[in-house]
């Protein structure tokens, strides 16, 4: 009878060993912000309980459908089943996202950091730190507190406002600022389709925002093409072409003049 228990169990306990999230015990310190004890980003409330694992190289995640590679100071793959391409650099980020231009910049403060950009064109303004989570970030305001275990609070969505609460992962603790903003941004946008914000290239917010960093300029290109393709729409089936006008961004080049190999492989699909 022994026997026969431990053949049926041996498959449940197998299977909760695969599925359980990697334990990282204690959590690791952080200057900006309290990460949890595993590698996933997870979200819970009334209307969402999820997460996507994020690690040092990738984050994935079956739904929301998250796919992207992280090497060599960038993002590239696939967020919400639309094509992302980040690269950061010195504070800042630049790509495109959902065929807009995506910017972001992270400056440290005494608390933590503070993070604008132009998500896929929608602004976002937030701050992080060791005690809240708080600002604007595609079309919702958060307002979250750490209350020893998570980031709890609120997220407001235009008129509707609901509880929620927030984890940071573990191995994030090991990304750049910028690469941490830019993160957030794609992650807690999920559910919520990020307005196009018309007033973005006028605002004084945008306006406003460093100077793009030279060493980001495919980057930045990559962005400003998008806005080419996007309004490049063609009358009999009314999408945007597939290239903007003038044809496609070159790749950034290497120091010794070649294009690099990574810089010439499609985005990651999984």
């Amino acid at each position: 009878m022994r026997a026969r228990v431990a053949v049926v169990l041996a498959p449940f306990f197998v299977l909760g060993c695969a599925t359980a999230p990697e334990q990282r015990v204690p959590a690791p310190s952080w200057d900006i912000a309290r990460a949890s004890t595993v590698d996933t980003f997870r979200v819970a409330g009334q209307a969402d309980n999820w997460g996507v694992r994020v690690t040092d190289t990738e984050m994935l995640g079956l739904y929301p459908d998250f796919a992207i590679s992280r090497e060599g100071n960038e993002l590239r793959g696939r967020a919400l089943g639309l094509p992302v391409i980040l690269g950061f650099h010195d504070g800042q980020g630049a790509g495109v996202y959902r065929g807009m231009p995506f910017s972001v910049y992270a400056q440290r403060t005494p608390w933590g950091i503070h993070v604008t950009g132009n998500f896929g064109g929608s602004l976002s303004d937030f701050q992080l730190s060791r005690d809240r989570l708080m600002g604007r970030v595609g079309v919702c305001g958060w307002d979250l507190r750490w209350d020893g275990e998570q980031y709890t609070g609120s997220r407001g969505c235009g008129t509707l406002i609901q509880p929620v609460s927030v984890l940071l992962p573990a191995s994030m603790v090991g990304w750049s600022d910028e690469e941490v903003g830019a993160a957030l941004g794609l992650l807690m946008n999920v559910g919520y389709r990020p307005a196009m914000d018309r007033i973005a290239d006028n605002s004084a917010e945008f306006r406003n925002a460093p100077v793009p960093d030279p060493a980001l300029s495919y980057y930045y290109e990559l962005g400003r093409a998008s806005i080419a393709a996007t309004l490049a729409r063609s009358p009999s089936v009314g999408r945007p072409a597939m290239l903007p006008v003038g044809g496609a961004v070159p790749p950034p080049m290497s120091t010794s003049g070649t294009p690099p190999a990574r810089a010439r492989t499609a985005p990651m699909t999984r």
